[in-house]
């Protein structure tokens, strides 16, 4: 992996941790159970549902943001072991 692709993850890292990601997330869920209890009572046209239903799915988004980052950073590293074994192997090593 890159030293660039390894500052990356970090900076996300270390934004997940960081008691305002904490609370944004603590936000995001709120409005997501908000918009689903009231939100679809509320519906008078089409397009309203079109634009309650793209609020949910980037909700969702930024809700498995930090899942996606981490299976992310953890398939980077398979890779990279993966590669490394390989390079092994044709090394003769």
């Amino acid at each position: 992996m890159l030293k660039k692709q390894e500052d990356i993850y970090e900076f996300y890292f270390d934004m997940f941790n960081s008691k305002g990601w904490k609370l944004f997330i603590e936000t995001m869920l709120e409005e997501k159970q908000s918009m689903s209890k009231s939100g679809f009572y509320e519906i008078k046209s089409e397009l309203e549902l079109g634009k309650l239903q793209g609020a949910i799915h980037y909700i969702d988004t930024i809700l498995a943001l930090e899942n996606n980052m981490k299976n992310m950073y953890d398939e980077a590293i398979n890779q990279q072991k993966n590669k490394n074994y390989v390079e092994q192997i044709e090394d003769g090593g």
